[in-house]
């Protein structure tokens, strides 16, 4: 079975076979093929084999798909994030994330409760490329369960949009997983992110004054100093202590 004469005339159905091959060799020459042609031509018979009841199939066209950058191949994508094997599913994420349409915010979101941890990752990743679009749909993640209210900080994080600032800040009052992830996200977001955390050190919460510290210490702004200084007398001794410790970076970065 020659591999690279069905490659050169992207005879896709021919490979799609050559999938359920008995030698090794030549079902990933196919699969490696496929994901190289990446024509817009291979998008029906890649759908109709997402169908197939062999699982190396599916995660190949699901693979291959992705490589398209077609806005056909959305819904089958989506639709393949349910599918029964896990390799399929992140194929599916990953796909998703390359082709960046927006229809796959709201099921992506959903894949970041997957029980396999791998789905979960590239589930965030595929949302990360997304990018503007998924921004509104996460924040309102970060009022859902534990899992999810991380893994959607994170990627608010990544986008660096403004309007996750004020989110974020409350998510600092969340357990301290979710904190952690709240935090390095605002200061991944970094300048517009200092007034509110500014305005943050005077929160009723103490676990969002004392995240609001941390985060302004990284982000090195000079304009935290005095607000710093100023919760250095906080009734709470964790929020003295995270004030002492942003002054001491903001001087160190100064320095």
């Amino acid at each position: 079975m020659d591999i690279e004469k069905m490659k050169a005339k992207k005879d896709v159905e021919g490979l799609i076979r050559a999938l359920k091959n008995k030698d090794e060799y030549v079902r990933w020459a196919a699969r490696d093929a496929l994901g190289e042609i990446g024509d817009a031509r291979t998008v029906e018979p890649l759908t109709q084999a997402l169908k197939d009841k062999d699982e190396f199939v599916r995660t190949t066209a699901t693979m291959a798909l992705g490589k398209t950058g077609d806005a056909r191949a959305v819904q089958p994508l989506i639709q393949a994030l349910k599918d029964e094997h896990e390799g399929v599913r992140w194929e599916a994420a990953d796909a998703l994330g390359t082709i960046g349409d927006a229809r796959a915010v709201e099921p992506l979101i959903q894949a970041l409760k997957d029980t396999n941890v791998l789905v979960r990752w590239r589930a965030a990743g595929a949302l990360g490329k997304i990018g503007e679009p998924a921004v509104e749909p996460l924040i309102q993640a970060l009022k859902s369960r534990y899992n999810v209210r991380e893994e959607a900080a994170e990627i608010l994080g990544q986008i660096g949009d403004a309007r996750a600032v004020e989110p974020l800040i409350q998510a600092l009052n969340s357990y301290s997983d979710v904190r952690k992830k709240a935090a390095m996200a605002l200061v991944k977001i970094g300048q517009p992110a200092v007034q509110p955390l500014i305005q943050a050190l005077k929160d009723k919460f103490s676990e969002v004054q004392e995240g609001a510290a941390r985060a302004l210490g990284q982000i090195g702004d000079a304009r935290a100093v005095k607000p710093l200084i100023q919760a250095l007398k906080d009734k709470d001794e964790d929020v003295r202590k995270a004030a002492e410790a942003a002054l001491k970076k903001i001087k160190a970065k100064k320095s």
